[in-house]
């Protein structure tokens, strides 16, 4: 996916982390973690690869952990 942020200076990488995150649960029409796999900033926004679940822990739940 392809995210265009507005050209503010209070807005920083974590703000466009969240907004994939978002758009990805509205995607793949979902309440479950979505993770970013993949992102990097070109002149037409930000090219955003995401999946479904996570791999982390401390995140996750329901069982899509390591330890679970």
């Amino acid at each position: 996916m392809i995210i265009k942020a507005p050209k503010r200076s209070d807005w920083d990488i974590g703000d466009i982390l969240a907004i994939a995150r978002s758009e990805g649960k509205k995607l793949f029409k979902t309440r479950e973690n979505v993770r970013v796999v993949w992102m990097h900033e070109t002149p037409y926004g930000h090219v955003v690869i995401i999946t479904l679940g996570c791999n982390q822990d401390p995140g996750c739940k329901g069982g899509s952990g390591r330890n679970a």
